[in-house]
């Protein structure tokens, strides 16, 4: 049972270290310094190979070059003053120093051939009656006697590639004979191996200080990467207190620090807000349920005469609607943001639709708006687009609403609807010259529950009527914007798409 239970931990053990080596993740720097350094290796080889061949093939050409002139300076030495063909006593001597001269492992294979076919001399390589001695003679035999300079490439009886060097032996411009030298390839491919160290030393080289710049360059790109990484999971624990250096000289990785910088600065600020808002919105919902329960206390406890407490009862239903307005506009706009809430797409007359919308908004608003004087322009007399009517009329009235409150305490406040084309889209614009929307505050009023420090100390709500306004646009194929806000002048602009 011991025996059993060690093989079962050791077999776990095993399993979760194949897991866990299959689950980690190579750092950047690792993944990549690797990656190069593999490519620099195989490209160090591949050069080194075609050094090789190509350090080989020059050897073979300067040697067969030098053998050349070797040649033809023993034609010359080969006839005398009377065209007869001799052989020089110093020949022993010149080859030893040819022979150092042209590094050569083996002895040079040297034979005069005459015009009659006759082989007058063999080379002092001393080879004897040899096997290759006989194979060279027979070759020799068949070799015709040029009138220039040449190079044979022959092959033996064995295989064994050589080359043969053919000098003509000229009098007074006759050709009377031939030195012929013979020489394997084994022998001018005899390269100084300093040549080979040289190559060596090169080439390693090469290999520490590409590995040394692969590494100082992944190591200085994957560490804003790193750093970034870093952030990320501080930002996912939730510290948004980060700051990256932005000094990067490389473009993309500026990018990326600068753009992650500006997000750790939005998720903060949006933390905060949401913190912020929360709060509100629990305020909101509170303020009405603690009005509601304190007035109706009231009257159970019969604090009140009964002359008031028909007015506290009224009171009541008044700050109980109010509640049941703001939940329901939550319900509303958690329902379309889940896509509970469909929208009809159809042809609509806007010119039609917004005038009648901006009518009955004023009906309604009547005692509101003793000093608002509100406007309603249009550019052309028809414009058709694609839209809902209920949807657009949720839109416009939110609209008119806002800009209602932002011109509360103005003597002469002015709120003007402007319908025109842009390109595809119709626009409808809402102005006011109320007290604007702070600089710092903008680029929130679409954000769910947020409520400007203007608003949240004077109209109740929730905030949710810019965002629930921009959900219905977006879903309707168009767009709601901000197009500008100052202490004179606010304009919302919400466009459609035009059907021509």
């Amino acid at each position: 049972m011991h025996h059993m239970e060690r093989l079962r931990r050791f077999a776990d053990w095993v399993t979760n270290s194949i897991f866990n080596k299959k689950k980690s993740k190579t750092p950047l720097l690792y993944y990549w310094t690797r990656r190069y350094l593999i490519t620099l290796i195989i490209g160090l080889i591949l050069i080194a190979v075609v050094s090789i061949f190509w350090i080989r093939h020059n050897t073979i050409e300067s040697k067969l070059q030098l053998t050349k002139l070797f040649a033809q300076e023993l034609s010359d030495r080969s006839v005398d003053e009377t065209g007869k063909i001799i052989i020089s006593p110093r020949l022993p001597f010149i080859l030893e120093e040819r022979e150092k001269f042209l590094n050569s492992r083996e002895p040079l294979n040297y034979y005069i051939k005459t015009n009659e076919g006759d082989i007058l001399s063999p080379g002092p390589g001393k080879m004897g009656p040899g096997k290759q001695e006989q194979q060279h003679l027979e070759l020799i035999q068949l070799m015709k006697i040029p009138k220039e300079l040449t190079v044979e490439k022959i092959s033996s009886a064995d295989n064994r590639t050589e080359f043969a060097i053919i000098s003509p032996i000229v009098f007074e411009e006759d050709t009377i004979g031939a030195v012929i030298i013979i020489q394997p390839i084994s022998a001018l491919t005899n390269i100084n191996p300093e040549e080979y160290q040289l190559l060596g030393l090169l080439l390693g080289g090469l290999a520490i200080l590409g590995w040394f710049v692969i590494y100082s360059l992944s190591r200085k790109l994957a560490r804003p990467v790193e750093q970034v990484a870093d952030a990320a999971g501080e930002l996912m624990r939730g510290n948004y207190e980060i700051e990256l250096n932005e000094d990067v000289q490389e473009k993309e990785l500026h990018q990326l620090v600068v753009s992650f910088n500006e997000m750790a600065k939005r998720l903060k600020q949006l933390e905060a807000l949401r913190t912020e808002l929360l709060a509100g919105v629990t305020h909101e919902l509170k303020t009405p349920i603690t009005s509601v329960s304190a007035l109706i206390q009231a009257v159970n406890d019969n604090v009140v005469t009964d002359e008031r407490k028909k007015e506290f009862l009224q009171m009541s239903l008044k700050e109980a609607k109010r509640l049941q307005s703001m939940v329901e506009d939550l319900l509303d706009f958690n329902s379309f943001s889940a896509g509970s809430i469909k929208v009809m797409k159809e042809k609509i007359e806007m010119c039609q639709v917004v005038k009648e919308i901006v009518y009955q908004w004023e009906i309604v608003h009547q005692p509101l708006l003793e000093n608002v004087n509100i406007t309603f322009t249009t550019h052309e007399d028809h414009f058709l687009a694609i839209g809902d009517h209920v949807r657009v009329q949720q839109i416009l009235v939110n609209l008119l609403n806002n800009s209602l409150h932002a011109v509360k305490g103005r003597e002469l406040g002015k709120i003007s609807v402007d319908l025109f084309r842009n390109g595809q889209f119709i626009c409808l614009e809402v102005k006011d010259n109320g007290y604007g929307i702070p600089k710092q505050e903008q680029p929130f009023i679409f954000e769910r529950f947020y409520r400007g420090e203007n608003k949240k100390y004077v109209e109740r709500g929730l905030g949710l009527g810019l965002p629930f306004s921009l959900l219905l646009a977006k879903s309707l194929g168009g767009n709601l914007s901000l197009k500008e806000s100052s202490t004179e002048q606010t304009i919302l602009s919400f466009q459609l798409l035009s059907t021509s």
